[in-house]
């Protein structure tokens, strides 16, 4: 069959086109393959006598290579990620390590990291056509720490909220020891985070409500669709997102970059007794707030698979729109901080902009005006009897709504507890 010319493939909204864990693995892998030689380079310390090309890495040099690979099968515990290399393994804590030449732990890393490629190659391969006979051995010994590590005793790992469905799921401070937290391939869902966070990642969700604490260092948010994001942070990134609407309370303008669609920004909307305590503690400032400054950098890669829609050319990554003041509404968050001291924080410590208070101020007013215009109308009893069952069916409809998703929560944090 013949597809003319003028025909292109075109993307679908649906998350069904949305990457898998496998897929993000590999564009980690596949980035760091790319890059890995600069990052050795910046590690690495020169060789007196030896001109620029000479360089070697000491033991100390080479751990912060840890902060960015894992190295051992998913799930397994290595006490450092130098004693798991041929390098440093064994090296007495006592005695000066040796120091090792940079070129040979580059040609290492490259091996090691093509072989958790092709691990993971032949990973997906044996999902689209069955089991296979790969026994998985060191093949996959690299892989990219924040996908995977999931070790508890590793302060440095993000905690993992992966495949979150239909649901509502509530974590404070105590539940998040390693200060960085990765939400993923979640769908149809309410998640709280409310913590103080030093990074906060949000990947490949869909229809889902995320409220973030107060994130000290960055949030980036990759490959979401129709996601409403709340967060109060210093820093955010939004890559590759569709139809996603952020409240924000950040310090720094909001970087948008890759093939971003329909995105809207609005200032912080909501809080809970502890979030200016997090603030402080994290130091973010809710004097400033650059929501409203969003920046867009560069021009979508035609060369990433992950990012890029089949058949597009180069464009320039799109920007996000305001959301209208007059539908700007606030987020209530239930008071769901189990064994815990209530904060002192009463309301948004992010002031609104004039539009957007003008608004609230005549919302409220007008509720006003409806309640003393409805004590004061005199109606007929079967008039009266009507506006009360409709007001109580409503209300009903709201309560059952608030009853289900807090029995849902409930029966998840006692499980997990």
């Amino acid at each position: 069959m013949t597809i003319p010319k003028q025909c292109k493939l075109v993307r679908s909204n649906s998350r069904r086109f949305m990457p898998s864990p496998a897929d993000e693995e590999a564009h980690q892998l596949s980035y760091l393959q790319k890059h890995i030689a600069n990052i050795i380079s910046l590690l690495a310390d020169p060789v007196e006598g030896q001109g620029d090309e000479s360089s070697v890495l000491s033991l100390e040099s080479f751990e912060h290579i840890g902060f960015l690979l894992h190295f051992g099968d998913k799930g397994s515990d290595v006490p450092s990620f130098s004693q798991a290399t041929p390098f440093f393994k064994n090296s007495n804590p006592d005695i000066p390590a040796v120091l090792v030449p940079a070129s040979e732990v580059h040609d290492w890393l490259l091996k090691k990291i093509a072989s958790a490629m092709e691990s993971i190659s032949d990973r997906i391969s044996g999902k689209e056509n069955g089991p296979s006979n790969a026994s998985g051995q060191e093949a996959a010994t690299v892989v990219t720490c924040e996908a995977l590590n999931k070790v508890p005793s590793n302060d440095r790992g993000p905690c993992i909220i992966e495949g979150v469905s239909k649901t509502s799921l509530f974590k404070q401070a105590s539940d998040l020891k390693g200060r960085s937290v990765k939400v993923a391939n979640c769908h149809d869902s309410v998640i709280y985070l409310l913590a103080p966070l030093r990074y906060a990642t949000v990947y490949g969700c869909s229809d889902s409500t995320i409220v973030l604490g107060a994130a000290g260092k960055a949030v980036r948010v990759e490959h979401c669709e129709r996601v409403h994001v709340i967060a109060a942070t210093k820093r955010i990134c939004i890559a590759n997102c569709r139809e996603c609407v952020f409240y924000l309370g950040v310090n720094h303008r909001p970087l948008i970059v890759g093939d971003n669609h329909k995105l809207q920004v609005a200032p912080y909307n909501t809080f809970y007794s502890h979030l200016e305590e997090h603030m402080t503690e994290v130091g973010i400032v809710p004097t400033i707030n650059r929501w409203n400054e969003s920046l867009a950098l560069g021009a979508v890669d035609p060369h990433d698979s992950l990012s890029h829609p089949t058949g597009a050319s180069d464009k320039q990554s799109e920007s996000a729109s305001c959301v209208d003041p007059n539908q700007f509404t606030n987020f209530l968050i239930p008071n769901w901080f189990v064994g815990e001291a209530l904060g002192s924080t009463k309301d948004n410590p992010f002031p609104l902009p004039d539009a957007y208070m003008a608004v609230q101020q005549t919302s409220l007013k007008n509720l006003e005006e409806t309640r003393q215009s409805l004590r004061e109308t005199p109606l007929e009893d079967n008039r009266k009897r009507e506006l009360t069952t409709a007001f109580h069916m409503h209300f009903k409809d709201w309560l059952y709504g608030i009853f289900i998703e807090s029995i849902t929560f409930y029966f998840i944090y006692s499980v997990g507890h």
